[in-house]
């Protein structure tokens, strides 16, 4: 069965040339990073409720009043990059509304929840233990792990495929019928 309870059907990003998975998180400036790594940390805020998950409400909370003016600051950058790539104010928004739910639906990924609250925690822990002093340099370290969690389930989802691929080919015919 397909790993965290996914479905038998899913697209996966690919792995580029270069080793890494094709995801919304590559590539990014500065600015899209601290963006993402708050989307993600938000996504967390609203899905990880159990009980043990209760910092990292506490820490995005402490972020988002802490880092207030970088993030007005980010967002604005964000904004005017895409008005710069489209030809309207209401193409803009709409660019951007789009992207958005991609990077948030990236974070919201069900089979990758366990994972994905427990690496959050941990830098929920992290930044309420010590508030970093740079959050652009907080957000660049705290991305990728986070973005190894969806990796990780990715890599399971792919071997999982060539399993069923395998049982299908042994036991298919006998039991007409297929993963």
């Amino acid at each position: 069965v397909p790993p965290g309870g996914a479905s038998y059907v899913m697209e996966i990003p690919p792995v580029g040339p270069g080793g890494v998975r094709q995801t919304v998180n590559v590539g990014l400036n500065d600015d899209q990073t601290l963006w993402h790594f708050r989307s993600g940390w938000n996504v967390a805020a609203l899905n990880c409720l159990d009980t043990e998950h209760e910092a990292i409400l506490n820490g995005y909370s402490a972020f988002l009043r802490n880092s207030s003016r970088k993030l007005a600051a980010t967002n604005t950058a964000l904004d005017a990059e895409f008005r710069r790539q489209h030809s309207t104010r209401s193409n803009a928004i709409k660019a951007r509304e789009t992207y958005m739910t991609q990077v948030y639906n990236y974070f919201a990924l069900p089979p990758a929840r366990g994972d994905f609250c427990n690496v959050v925690l941990g830098i929920s822990n992290e930044y309420l233990a010590s508030t970093p002093a740079d959050i652009n340099q907080f957000a660049a370290a705290g991305l990728p792990r986070i973005d190894a969690v969806f990796d990780r389930f990715f890599s399971a989802y792919e071997q999982y495929r060539v399993d069923s691929a395998a049982w299908d080919a042994r036991y298919g015919a006998q039991y007409g019928a297929s993963q």
